[in-house]
């Protein structure tokens, strides 16, 4: 077992690898003698011959590392490792591909990434080589093409983490050669090939028509942000989701790894500087989404709501545009309890056990990032996402929730402005499960809620009673109220919001929504052209 403590003894790991060597050597021996002498009855008996012991060191700059050195001190980069007469070069924290695999839904016009896990790495610096198996009657120079698998594949030359395949390339496998690095260090290079063939994909989605307004990155002084819902895997991939709430939708088509597929080329397309995703997996965040992004330079943190179902929120921004100056993660359950800013919230709620018990259970999370924007040094940007509860009979609980939301950013508003001097402004996104004519909207955008709102009483034995919601942060909806964000057939309304701050951030221009007729003709969301049951909501700001 060569896994060993960093502050153990190095003589006491030398020592192991001789005994571990010595003994599988003994072995050898004694299977050796043992076969002989089945072989000649007459052979001599056990000559008692034992190996010479086994000279195991660490080295240097041609000195001998102590035996009482810990691991940790004693192994370097160029140490010297001499195991008998043979002697190893160490590389310490040498860049490693633990696993790699490609998407098993490969379709042309889709970007294609690794998926890639490693250790003293980053994906960004990872080099690739990109092969393509060969179709019957082609043939290239013997110096172009590898053979793997029993199968012959050419070099395309294509060198980026991505590659798209093309509609020539229906029924080829794929074949790409992944090497590790850091600087100048590399590793070990993997090689990967796909398990299927590259299989038609949708010749044209809806988002190829959004994305002609997103042609480009957005000019110095603009920055263009998204809210989204992705649909998490974890409430599509189910018998209820595929024969009730999505009965409509091919059941190819709810899989995450078709989706996936969309969802990646989608998100990409609109060349956000911001963005502010719902109903994230947490394998997907993982293993696709912040390492495919962070490779096209966003930086990206994910919070996770305290439930089973392992999905959350997750804010991404362009690492060109923006630096982190500050965040903080929160589940509203625990912030009622724990914050000073929300105790008089607290107070009215307890008033009513049955209000604070569902209040409590609730499991969703609040995400806040402080940012700096480096076209204009000295401004600061206080963005936030959630993806409030869902339940048709629960008005009160969003718009308590929604109010200890923008309390929150009131008070982190506050803190962050004696902290630095200026006055941040503030970007609210998410997936609010309310429409425009209820309260959550009317607060965030008009500033208060009256006492007598009917949201306090959509369960009555829930009901809030005698509370007033105000706050004084001036917001606007970026997108305005669409019909529609969420469509399905039991269900179509606007949901989703980027909410700015009209005072500091003007809207320069919005993304239109898909044509209606193009969601109805597959009757609703998702389908094979909509990866999601809910539309992105796309807009770009710019400073004042």
């Amino acid at each position: 077992n060569f896994n060993r403590s960093s502050t153990e003894q190095v003589g006491s790991v030398l020592a192991r690898i001789a005994l571990n060597i010595s003994s599988r050597e003994e072995k050898k021996v004694r299977r050796k003698k043992q076969k002989q002498k089945q072989k000649d009855d007459n052979a001599p008996g056990d000559s008692q011959d034992s190996l010479t012991e086994l000279a195991v060191c660490l080295e240097y700059e041609g000195r001998l590392v102590p035996a009482d050195a810990m691991n940790y001190v004693a192994w370097k980069d160029g140490s010297i490792l001499q195991i008998g007469q043979q002697r190893y070069s160490i590389a310490v924290n040498t860049p490693t591909i633990k696993n790699a695999r490609l998407p098993k839904v490969i379709m042309a016009g889709f970007p294609v990434h690794p998926q890639v896990e490693l250790e003293n790495a980053d994906l960004y610096d990872c080099k690739a080589i990109w092969y393509k198996s060969t179709l019957r009657g082609e043939h290239f120079p013997p110096d172009e093409v590898r053979r793997t698998q029993n199968k012959s594949f050419f070099n395309t030359h294509e060198c980026s983490l991505s590659i798209t395949p093309t509609v020539d390339d229906i029924g080829r496998y794929l074949f790409v050669i992944l090497t590790p690095c850091v600087g100048e260090k590399q590793g070990m290079p993997v090689e990967v090939v796909s398990t299927t063939t590259v299989t038609t994909g949708p010749e044209y989605c809806p988002f190829d028509g959004r994305q002609c307004f997103t042609a480009s990155y957005t000019d110095p002084g603009k920055f263009r942000c998204m809210s989204y819902n992705l649909l998490a895997d974890a409430y599509a991939d189910s018998k209820f989701a595929r024969t009730v709430l999505f009965s409509y939708c091919p059941e190819h088509a709810l899989d995450i790894a078709y989706r996936k597929q969309l969802l990646i080329k989608e998100i990409l397309g609109y060349k956000t500087d911001l963005m502010f995703l719902q109903e994230v997996d947490r394998r997907m965040f993982s293993q696709d989404l912040e390492p495919i992004l962070r490779s096209h330079g966003y930086c990206g943190s994910y919070t996770e709501k305290k439930s089973p179902m392992a999905e959350g929120v997750a804010c991404f921004f362009r690492g060109c545009k923006f630096r982190a100056v500050d965040g903080c993660s929160k589940l509203l359950s625990s912030a009622l309890v724990d914050e000073p800013a929300l105790a008089d919230i607290k107070h009215k709620i307890a008033e009513n056990t049955r209000l604070l018990a569902r209040f409590v259970s609730r499991p969703t999370a609040f995400q806040v990032l402080l940012l700096e924007p480096l076209e204009k040094p000295g401004r600061l940007l206080l963005v936030a996402n959630t993806h409030l509860y869902y339940h048709p009979d629960s008005d009160h609980i969003r718009l308590l929730q929604a109010y200890c939301c923008i309390r929150l950013l009131e008070w982190l508003r506050r803190e962050y402005s004696e902290r630095f001097g200026v006055v941040p402004a503030v970007i609210f996104a998410g997936d609010f499960n309310s429409c425009p004519a209820f309260g959550v909207y009317q607060l965030l955008t008009s500033g208060s809620v009256s006492e007598d709102c009917e949201d306090w009483c959509s369960n009555a034995d829930e009901a809030v009673s005698g509370l007033r919601a105000v706050q004084k942060i001036p917001l606007a909806s970026a997108c305005g109220v669409p019909v529609y964000t969420n469509y399905t057939p039991n269900f179509k309304g606007c949901l989703d919001y980027i909410f700015y701050d009209y005072e500091q951030l003007l809207r320069e221009e919005m993304v239109p929504m898909p044509p209606q007729e193009e969601i109805e003709k597959h009757e609703g969301l998702p389908s094979i052209l909509f990866p999601s049951d809910h539309v992105a909501q796309v807009a770009t700001l710019r400073w004042v």
